[in-house]
């Protein structure tokens, strides 16, 4: 950190999180935080360096639109993506500011903080419409979302009922399959999102102001995508679909999403399903897969007939 960037030395640096990446928090000497992230090797979706300076670029583009996200700082050479050696080749690396406050899913949040939350992430995707850069990134298409995680299960679906289910999963899949090209001829349905809009990559500080982060799964997509992760069914508990109801408002207020999209929400939520299963087995060789059992592939397809199920009613 020291001989990399222009940071008042002597620093600390702590692990903060292993996963799909190593992050890591910084301190200077002067107490400013900032969070590292050292890219792993060998993710289905990063084709070459390309993909990472899409990602540093866009996350520069909406810090200077004056946006919520975390901003990444410029190496003392210049470029904001690094190189380094380790034991197992060699790895891309990043500094970003630090995303101050608490995790969303933390505290109580008010439905109008809500829908201020919604009415940022329209925001976001207005200003993603604007962004350009020469690099490219991949697309979180029906390949990524469907077809990609049921065939990685294929292997862990050795007895018979779990065959049977993703079997049954395939035929839904399908399905899925051909929802999400409906939805993808919708004009202005399709373009850059951040994919993995979850509560916890983002914080909520003192202020209330909404700062997001981990943009690692960033690509092209569905916008509606991007709220799926808060769309709740009509039987989910009333403290879920009233924090549902009033993200989409808020998004619903800065860029109105047409009726086909709104009706498309419950075939997100299985494709999201689907995607986070095949997401993590993309990282099986660091995190390992003893988690994959017959009641996993159960699961999932229990979860995909409710959805779907939503989505005929």
């Amino acid at each position: 950190m020291e001989r990399e960037y222009a940071v008042a030395a002597p620093v600390k640096v702590g692990l903060l999180n292993r996963g799909f990446n190593d992050t890591y928090l910084v301190t200077d000497v002067e107490g400013v935080r900032r969070v590292l992230r050292v890219y792993n090797r060998d993710k289905y979706w990063i084709r070459s360096e390309s993909d990472f300076r899409f990602e540093l670029d866009l996350l520069d583009h909406l810090a200077a639109a004056g946006l919520g996200v975390i901003r990444p700082y410029q190496r003392t050479v210049g470029d904001r993506l690094g190189r380094l050696t380790a034991p197992e080749g060699e790895r891309c690396f990043a500094l970003f500011t630090h995303a101050p406050g608490m995790p969303s899913y933390e505290g109580a949040l008010t439905a109008e903080q809500w829908r201020v939350f919604g009415s940022g992430i329209a925001r976001m995707h207005l200003e993603m419409d604007a962004f350009q850069t020469s690099h490219d990134r991949y697309h979180l298409d029906e390949r990524i979302l469907v077809e990609r995680p049921l065939a990685s299960l294929a292997p862990y679906a050795g007895s018979g009922p779990a065959a049977a289910d993703l079997a049954e999963l395939g035929k839904l899949g399908k399905r899925l399959t051909d929802e999400f090209h409906r939805l993808r001829a919708i004009g202005g349905a399709y373009g850059i999102i951040h994919a993995d809009l979850h509560r916890g990559n983002t914080n909520v500080g003192d202020d209330g102001r909404f700062v997001t982060f981990d943009f690692d799964h960033c690509g092209f997509g569905l916008r509606a995508y991007d709220l799926v992760t808060f769309y709740r069914g009509p039987d989910s508990p009333d403290e879920d679909r009233e924090r549902w109801a009033a993200v989409l408002s808020g998004y619903q207020q800065v860029r109105p999403l047409s009726l086909a999209e709104v009706d498309g929400f419950p075939a997100l939520a299985a494709c999201r399903a689907t995607w986070d299963v095949g997401d993590w087995l993309g990282a099986a060789g660091r995190t390992g897969d003893a988690w994959v059992t017959d009641a996993l592939i159960a699961r999932l397809l229990a979860d995909v007939r409710k959805t779907m199920a939503t989505e005929l009613s």
